[in-house]
């Protein structure tokens, strides 16, 4: 389907991105989209799970990259593997479930062809009917390109040419340290409580907006004088469940974000300085800091603890948020439609509290029964019916280009107000979607 107006089908697609806009297109043309999935998320390190989900031999989740549909399996030398979830007879989907155990090995529903955790074939039944026909020998689960591992944090790269990750991730490796040293144990461990909803609208949608700071006073007005008259009655801000202090944060002035810091980096990554509300009980906190005083000494626990960024951006597939130990996926389906999924992490050796308010974080910030979420869902939606009629193509992505952090002299630090992280995310689409790419 071509849509009025568009210009996907231009040689050079690097038209679709000016200094300061981009072309509607991007958002609505399917075609786009599926170069989309062909040339961002078939060669971008994409995070798929985490080494916990998959304890035991056989373990395994299912995940999406780009196109494919994967099984991301423990074999019993102990290695993490991720195959296409497709039986190579006749296409049959070998998962259904989200997560499960495949101990005896991962049987096709369809005609029984069982392989083992290695991919290899194990089991035929009937084979003497393909002597001659078929060599079986041959076959075997395909395996995708590349599966690599930081921190205990799996991501999957379908490309055959793929860098290290390490390089992937760059400095975006401390937001992910971030997570993993607020264990005093060093090491964190995936809740089973995951939380999934779906938007009508292009998957750049979330992206561009968790870290845009003007939105929040006016997209999420109500739930704003919600949490306030909420905290008036519970004897003020310091008592509001993480959730709710999420909501009266949305609250706070222009002016405020406008004197915090965003960072960006090279690939679309990003993040702003923290700014939200709820912290822990005095005796947790107190509890907290003393455990993680004796494994890493007071001055790097204050370090730890002190730490404060919103949600780092990992472009183009996932968001993270150290603080309340949250990892969301953001997933294509279609041009408009997207797929986020919210995963709550653990901090081994920390006080029960820490977890209880990660959950009451990722409720209000990833539930679609969330009245922040909800008020997102409908202006992607409304995005995204708006941008189908009208003679206005281009869309403005100009607030802050020309601003700098005070009186930083580099590129990369700019007000939190600006929309240099939307610019810095349609840098990296350019160098993704070039033809030589």
């Amino acid at each position: 389907m071509t849509y009025k107006n568009s210009i996907s089908t231009r040689p050079d697609l690097a038209d679709l991105v000016r200094r300061d806009s981009v072309h509607r297109d991007l958002y609505t043309d399917p075609e786009i989209f599926d170069l989309e999935m062909e040339r961002i998320f078939s060669t971008a390190w994409i995070y798929v799970a985490h080494t916990s989900q998959l304890p035991r031999y056989g373990d395994y989740v299912t995940a999406h990259v780009g196109r494919e549909n994967l099984i991301i399996l423990r074999g019993g030398d102990n290695e993490i593997r991720a195959f296409l979830n497709r039986c190579p007879h006749r296409g049959a989907t070998l998962c259904a479930d989200k997560a499960g155990s495949a101990e005896k090995g991962v049987v096709c529903p369809y005609h029984g062809w069982r392989f083992d955790a290695a991919g290899a074939l194990k089991v035929v039944p009937q084979a003497e009917n393909y002597d001659g026909a078929l060599d079986l020998e041959k076959i075997s689960l395909r395996q995708a390109a590349n599966i690599a591992e930081y921190r205990g944090f799996l991501f999957v790269n379908l490309s055959e040419n793929a860098g290290p990750l390490t390089d992937f991730l760059g400095h975006m490796r401390t937001s992910i340290d971030d997570l993993v040293d607020r264990s005093p144990e060093g090491a964190v461990e995936c809740s089973p409580y995951v939380l999934r909803h779906y938007y009508r609208s292009n998957w750049k949608m979330s992206f561009e907006n968790l870290n845009d700071t003007i939105h929040p006073g006016f997209a999420h007005a109500a739930s704003v004088v919600a949490a306030r008259a909420v905290a008036e009655d519970v004897g003020g801000p310091q008592n509001l469940a993480a959730s709710l202090g999420m909501m009266m944060a949305n609250g706070k002035p222009i002016s405020f974000f406008q004197n915090s810091p965003m960072r960006t980096e090279a690939g679309g990554h990003s993040y702003i300085g923290g700014h939200m509300g709820a912290d822990y009980s005095d005796i947790t906190r107190d509890v907290y800091f003393e455990r993680l005083a004796a494994a890493y000494g007071e001055e790097r626990a204050r370090n730890i603890v002190g730490m404060n960024r919103h949600l780092t951006l990992l472009y183009p597939s996932s968001t993270w948020h150290a603080r309340y130990q949250t990892v969301r996926i953001v997933r294509p389906v279609r041009v408009d439609l997207t797929e986020v999924i919210g995963y709550v992490f653990k901090l081994k050796g920390a006080p029960e509290e820490t977890f209880r308010n990660a959950i009451e974080y990722c409720n209000g910030a990833n539930s679609a029964a969330s009245p922040v979420i909800s008020d997102d869902l409908e202006i992607y939606e409304r995005c995204r019916e708006g941008n189908f009629f009208g003679d206005e193509e281009w869309i403005p992505m100009s607030r802050g280009l020309n601003e700098r952090f005070g009186d930083a002299d580099t590129e990369n630090l700019s007000p939190a107000t600006s929309e240099a992280f939307i610019r810095n995310q349609f840098a990296a689409w350019r160098s993704y979607m070039a033809e030589e790419a």
